[in-house]
């Protein structure tokens, strides 16, 4: 290797020169084009069955209640740890740290009550007193959230009898932040009957 002359071999370059003895069989060329062609045809066939048994799949994960479920759990966890992060910072007199948690903890009120507006704009149609659409608009928001919850509770016993203890886990989790909206909902229409 010691001898390799860079020069000649760029000026003489074997690569860039065309192969004088290859002649190229145009039928060949065809049938291995066509060969070719069949073969991607068959592969984008099979990923396109492959996804549209996903599809399927993914159609059932995303169905309305559990969209719903989990926007209404992930509202239900904000307000659980911002109301944590208000005593928090009232204990160690974070100023700032506190009125930021209570903005936080009176949005997550806020988006609850944007939650029950179609109910509220329906039972308005049927009775003007203020007091009876917020109260059976507190209900039916509790029937609701039963069933949003029986629905989570329902997909935790289907994961843990399929034994996918995370998804149970997570369904679960959703049910009992369901339970907890029931709860403070129910208190509200107590105190709106009293």
């Amino acid at each position: 290797m010691d001898n390799f002359d860079f020069k000649a071999y760029i000026a003489d370059n074997p690569l860039l020169k065309e192969d004088e003895g290859a002649d190229i069989n145009v039928s060949q060329l065809g049938s291995d084009m066509s060969a070719l062609a069949n073969s991607l045809d068959d592969a984008v066939e099979d990923q396109l069955e492959k996804s549209e048994e996903q599809e399927g799949e993914i159609k059932e994960a995303l169905d309305p209640a559990s969209l719903l479920s989990y926007i209404l759990a992930s509202n239900t966890v904000v307000n659980i740890l911002s109301k944590q992060a208000m005593k928090i910072a009232k204990k160690y007199e974070w100023g700032k740290g506190e009125e930021a948690a209570r903005n936080i903890y009176k949005f997550t009120h806020e988006l609850e009550e944007k939650f029950k507006s179609p109910i509220r704009f329906i039972v308005s149609k049927f009775t003007k007193d203020s007091k009876k659409v917020k109260t059976i608009t507190n209900s039916l928001f509790v029937l609701f959230l039963g069933y949003l919850a029986f629905h989570a509770g329902g997909s935790a016993l289907k994961y843990l009898k399929q034994a996918k203890l995370s998804a149970g886990g997570i369904a679960g989790l959703k049910a009992a932040l369901k339970g907890k909206d029931i709860v403070a909902t129910t208190q509200d229409i107590i105190n709106d009957l009293a």
